[in-house]
């Protein structure tokens, strides 16, 4: 009888050690989290990470559950998103939800709301209420960008949208009169304004195209899928206190 206790003691501490190993090696474990590099004030690149309320959210909701995340700079927004469908970023701070996207990446529930807005040359004679305006026109946008699913498959079967690199590429277009239209986020694109200092070349069309949600996204790949509940329940608590608003607005005041 003492014999199978000492046995039963010696195989109890065993496991109770294993435990403790495992956690610490989850502890130490560090995931990797990104986000489009142009989209102030939700998220935005500085140098080699991602900065913005996106990822001050990140921080915040793996901090609370105590696991490590890097807020790192990927590449461009295409080349990110490809990362989380491959594995190697864990989370994105926000996206659109769409239904590719959907195949390989979970989402939070939605946590802020981002308008849609077309940019156009200053003094044009661009006229915009709905969507069937811009049939004829040229647009333009930038590559791997979203702008809701609804508005996305418009785009596909309507208008005549080109896409390149970079929002300057996007901005010039419009300003040497080869595109009609930028279709960009609101707040990403007023940012690009100041800094490109287009005030006198660009206006903001005075109706959105759309406003979309923006989601927390877990590469189906990753472990920390199995967080999604725990990550909905803090977005709940944040956005309920102001936490999140509060977010947005200070990464504002930083980004413009």
């Amino acid at each position: 009888m003492k014999k199978l206790i000492i046995i039963l003691l010696i195989a109890a501490s065993i496991i109770f050690a294993v435990i403790i190993y495992v956690t610490r090696i989850n502890a130490s474990q560090s995931y990797v989290a990104s986000g489009h590099p142009e989209w102030a004030p939700i998220m935005w690149r500085d140098n080699e990470k991602i900065i913005g309320a996106g990822p001050d959210l990140v921080k915040m909701i793996f901090s609370e559950l105590g696991i490590k995340i890097d807020l790192m700079y990927t590449g461009a927004w295409d080349e990110v998103q490809a990362k989380a469908k491959g594995g190697e970023v864990d989370v994105l701070a926000a996206a659109y939800k769409t239904t590719e996207r959907e195949t390989y990446m979970d989402y939070s529930v939605p946590y802020t709301i981002d308008p849609i807005a077309l940019f156009i040359k200053k003094g044009s004679d661009f006229k915009y209420s709905e969507w069937k305006d811009l049939i004829g026109k040229r647009g333009i946008a930038t590559v791997g960008d979203s702008y809701g699913q609804e508005f996305d498959d418009y785009i596909k079967e309507k208008l005549n949208v080109v896409r390149v690199s970079t929002a300057a590429e996007a901005f010039a277009a419009v300003v040497d009169g080869k595109a009609d239209y930028f279709v960009y986020a609101l707040y990403s694109g007023e940012k690009a304004i100041k800094e490109q200092k287009l005030e006198n070349k660009i206006e903001i069309a005075p109706t959105y195209v759309a406003s979309e949600n923006f989601y927390i996204t877990i590469s189906k790949k990753s472990p920390l899928v199995k967080y999604l509940d725990q990550i909905n329940e803090l977005l709940a608590e944040y956005k309920s206190d102001g936490t999140i608003d509060s977010l947005v607005e200070k990464n504002k005041k930083v980004a413009y």
